[in-house]
């Protein structure tokens, strides 16, 4: 009776780590600050900030040491001692630091190249907000816009919430359109982009499952699209 205890005690505990490893979601306490919940390591794509080079529409260029700021969305430089953000980023055709980024609401890292490119965007939203109710019950969904709006346009993320907040760490997977831009790399997308090829892409749906939210599944399908050209 003990072992069978202990085992499902050991059980539990596994499948709690397995949780809170694969967990996306960080709790933000009432009146803390923001920033302090997302480390350096976690807060930007590189370890340091990186000799890279922004080519813009027109034609010009310029060379910056450049990181991707996942919690603000942000590709900043360094400019004497200050940390700032590109601005104008309309005119951006592409950043080239230690991968290649374009920029389609959000920048988006290219993971694979060729006749479909496969694009990788990751930033940090609020998922929810917590008020504290009657008897010590909480409430959610408390307007979540209106505080979005508060903290994504801003330049610094000083900012600290009155309510217990949950931010979601966001991975979405995108592909080239051929009309221009990017489109998430869904099925009913694919679908659109290939309606001549429904039928062969049906068949390889079935025969190869893809996780639409798995890189390794996405990039291997990519390379089947690709042949489809």
């Amino acid at each position: 009776m003990r072992n069978l205890f202990a085992f499902i005690c050991s059980v539990l505990i596994f499948n709690s780590f397995l949780s809170a490893q694969n967990s996306k979601i960080v709790l933000v306490k009432a009146g803390t600050n923001v920033v302090d919940y997302f480390p350096l390591n976690e807060r930007y794509i590189y370890k340091d900030f990186v000799a890279g080079q922004v080519m813009f529409k027109n034609g010009r260029s310029n060379n910056l040491k450049l990181n991707y700021n996942i919690l603000l969305g942000e590709m900043e430089f360094i400019q004497s001692s200050d940390t700032l953000a590109i601005t104008k980023k309309e005119d951006i055709r592409y950043v080239v630091v230690r991968d290649t980024f374009y920029y389609d609401k959000g920048y988006i890292e290219m993971i694979a190249g060729g006749t479909i490119k496969v694009g990788l965007k990751r930033y940090v939203k609020v998922k929810d907000i917590l008020k504290k109710g009657a008897y010590g019950t909480t409430n959610r969904g408390a307007s979540i816009d209106t505080y979005n709006s508060m903290w994504a346009n801003g330049s610094s993320f000083d900012l600290t919430p009155a309510e217990d907040t949950e931010f979601e760490k966001m991975e979405e997977y995108y592909l080239t359109n051929p009309a221009g831009g990017f489109i998430p790399f869904r099925k009913k997308n694919v679908m659109q982009l290939f309606p001549e090829k429904t039928d062969e892409i049906k068949a390889y749906l079935k025969a190869d499952k893809v996780d639409f939210e798995s890189r390794n599944d996405l990039l291997r399908f990519a390379e089947y699209l690709k042949g489809l050209y």
